[in-house]
């Protein structure tokens, strides 16, 4: 082996955990909390929600649970109106700024908040 062949090698074996870290941090992440806003925002069943929220639960470290106010408006305008609206915020926040990823949404039955409530860590 040559040196240059070597010095090719050592780069990309050096280079390769930092795309990975990358790929993680800016590419699976956003994905990953798109998918589980998406899936308890638009839950229409009380079966739907349940299953959003055992996701939700299982996939990130939901960090606060919080009722918000009746006839709340969330951050991107759409008006939410119910007996219990909830605000589920995780742990993990955005790479691209904006604070933490945040779902919201009015719940159909309030049994299924146990799951966000119980600690799994």
């Amino acid at each position: 082996m040559s040196r240059k062949q070597i010095l090719i090698i050592t780069a990309i074996l050096l280079w390769l955990p930092i795309l990975g870290i990358l790929g993680h941090s800016y590419l699976w992440l956003p994905t990953k909390y798109r998918y589980l806003i998406r899936r308890v925002e638009t839950a229409q069943t009380a079966e739907q929600e349940q299953s959003a929220f055992k996701l939700a639960a299982d996939w990130g470290r939901v960090w606060e649970v919080s009722r918000l106010q009746s006839n709340a408006e969330a951050p991107d305008g759409r008006h939410l109106s119910g007996n219990w609206l909830l605000r589920l915020e995780w742990l993990d926040s955005s790479p691209f700024g904006g604070g933490a990823y945040c779902a919201y949404r009015a719940v159909i039955d309030t049994n299924n908040l146990k799951i966000l409530y119980e600690k799994k860590y």
